[in-house]
Order: structure tokens, then C-alpha cells, then sequence
């Protein structure tokens, strides 16, 4: 009598049942992955933040303040002067970044820019280096780029060709708009030098922990690839004046985080926000770095609509009703109660 032997392997359904139970536990995998990604990204980027925070602070050591959110005009080479006393060049529109290199282990790249030149500088003379300004803006520095942002490494924008790019800005205040006479505008700790001197640790008066900055920015906030966020400076014209492209280096609390053109806002590259989930990093005054969401509280209040009067520049009128926790925290002395964020 013949035995009868089975064959030793899976029938069609048990293997499909198999690969059904494999795509399950891949589909329930993969998130997790994603999310543990993304976490070390994240820490990444406070590392990156926390970095900056340091440098701040060890170049306030220095200087007893910090560095200029952006030399914005005037030049450091009286020759540039025209005979028609013009300057020819504008400001020489280096950043805060730029003054921050030799602080996080950058010097022998600071040593190597003249800052008697601007930095749209394309023919570098004495003193200086055999590179020019323009070249130097290009370098990539990784530690200035958050890496869930897939920002391009370069982008040209302005008259520095190829500059390189950053998710880093330098925070100018509540309101946009660092000019004129409505002095209390004028209300962050990174500022352009049309405010006068550099601020320091003494000017921000609503407390360390209580003030952002340095913000997140989000790359192609909108169709046309802004955010702009750039580090060692920025210039818009060139060789006529070195005006414009602040909103390359700092951004406002006037838009609220992660506002896109899409949802109506109008300057969403002078808005703070990040490729992380739900909010976006921020330096406070004191180094540490802090997540914030993009709910946290925010009244859209214009300059404008605060009356243009700088009696009035933070509602205090109203006791702060129209000058929300977000705008507070964009000033160094606003004088408002910042609670839990």
C-alpha cells in the first residue's frame, strides 16, 4: 500500500494570508519610522538652534551686546564716496550670522570676508583676501539648516548670486517695518542699524525668558520660494545702494507661524514657521531653545491699526486686548504680561 505524503509547503490562500499580515505590519510600521525620523530631526534642529543661542551669548560676552540684525546702510570705505558725496555703495548688508561665525567654530571662515567691502563685493581689494565676499556667501554651512526643511542648498535672489541658505532668522520686532519716526516699532533685539547702537541683555526689558531671538523659518512659504532666509547678509540692489532684503535675515511677530500666502497671508516670508509638525522652534533671550506652537495666541494687529501712535504701540490703551501672547514675545520691552505658551 502507497503512503500518501503531503507536500511540505504554503497553499496559495496561506501565502496570501502571509503577505497580507506583512503589509499590515508594514503599513503599522512605517509611521513609526517616519515619526522617529522626524524626532531626530527635530533634535537636530534645537541642536542647531541651541548652537546659535550660544554664540549670542558668547558674543555679547565680547562686545557687551549683540551683534546688528543687518548693517542696512552707510559703508565702512569712505572711498566708495562718490564726488558728488553719494555713496556709491549703499551699506555693506552684512547679518547677525555673519557677525556670529567665529563663535560656533567658523572663524577661519570669518577671517576670510572683508568687511570694509559690502558683501555684493564681486572684486576683492587690500586689505582682504584673494576671495571675494560674493563667493563667501556661498558657502554651506549644515549647521545652520534644519534638516527636515528641503530647502536648496543655494539660491539666488537679490545681487548675491547662489547665496547659500538658511532656516535661521534673527527676530526684528512685533511689527514690520524697523524705520521712521514711530520709534516703538522698532521693538526686537536683532535690529538693522538704522535703530542706532547694537541692543544688549540690559535693553530687553521683558525678560530674557520672556523674549524670542532667533526663529524657524520654513522654506517656500508660497509659489515664488520664499522664505528667502539667508545668513551671512543680504542685498537687493547693486552697485546704485544696498537697500532692502532685511526680511532675508529677520522676520516679525506681525504674521502669525506658518501663515502661507495660500491662507491670505501677504509676506509669508517675513512669517516664522518650520517643516516640524504643529509649531516651530525659537532662541530665547536667555540661549535656551523652545517649541511653540502655531496655535499659540495672536491678534494680526498692524502698526496701522495700533493707531500709527507710539503711545499706543502695544494696546496698552486697552490693556493688550489687540497685542497678542505671539507679538509679545517678538519684543524685548513692550511692557505686557507674557503667560503660559
Amino acid at each position: 500500500m502507497k503512503k500518501k505524503f503531503r507536500n511540505k509547503g504554503f497553499t496559495l490562500i496561506e501565502l496570501l494570508v502571509v503577505i497580507a499580515i506583512i503589509a499590515i505590519l508594514i503599513a503599522l510600521l512605517l509611521p513609526a519610522v517616519q515619526q522617529a525620523r522626524e524626532a531626530a530631526r527635530r533634535t537636530q534642529c534645537k541642536n542647531n538652534m541651541k548652537q546659535l543661542g550660544l554664540a549670542l551669548h558668547n558674543y555679547h560676552d565680547v562686545y557687551n551686546c549683540f551683534p546688528l540684525g543687518h548693517q542696512y546702510s552707510g559703508s565702512f570705505d569712505p572711498a566708495s564716496v562718490n564726488a558728488n558725496g553719494i555713496n556709491r555703495w549703499g551699506g555693506p548688508a552684512f547679518s547677525w550670522g555673519w557677525a556670529l561665525l567665529p563663535y560656533f567654530d567658523q572663524a577661519p571662515l570669518f577671517n576670510q570676508f572683508n568687511p570694509s567691502q559690502q558683501l555684493a563685493e564681486v572684486n576683492p581689494t587690500e586689505p582682504g583676501g584673494s576671495i571675494s565676499n560674493v563667493v563667501l556667501a556661498q558657502s554651506i554651512l549644515p549647521a545652520v539648516r534644519c534638516p527636515s526643511d528641503p530647502m536648496p542648498e543655494r539660491f539666488s535672489d537679490g545681487v548675491i548670486p547662489d547665496s547659500a541658505t538658511t532656516s535661521y532668522q534673527g527676530v526684528g520686532g512685533s511689527y514690520n517695518g524697523w524705520g521712521g519716526s514711530n520709534f516703538r516699532r522698532r521693538n526686537g533685539v536683532i535690529m538693522r542699524n538704522t535703530i542706532g547702537a547694537p541692543l544688549a541683555i540690559r535693553d530687553i526689558e521683558d525678560g530674557t525668558t520672556n523674549t524670542v531671538v532667533i526663529a524657524e523659518t520654513k522654506w517656500k512659504m508660497d509659489g515664488n520660494n520664499r522664505n528667502r532666509g539667508r545668513f551671512f547678509g543680504a542685498q537687493d540692489r547693486y552697485p546704485t545702494g544696498a537697500r532692502g532684503a532685511t526680511n532675508a535675515l529677520m522676520v516679525t511677530g506681525l504674521h502669525a507661524m506658518n501663515w502661507t500666502s495660500a491662507e491670505g497671508n501677504p509676506q509669508p516670508h517675513r512669517t516664522a514657521g518650520s517643516a516640524h509638525v504643529g509649531g516651530a522652534q525659537f532662541v530665547l533671550g536667555d540661549g535656551s531653545v523652545r517649541f511653540i506652537s502655531e496655535n499659540i495666541q495672536h491678534t494680526a494687529r498692524t502698526w496701522a491699526q495700533m493707531g500709527n501712535n507710539n503711545n499706543n504701540a502695544f494696546d496698552a490703551l486697552n490693556g493688550g486686548a489687540d497685542y497678542g501672547l505671539y507679538q509679545r514675545l517678538f519684543s524685548r520691552a513692550d511692557g505686557q504680561t507674557v503667560g503660559d505658551y
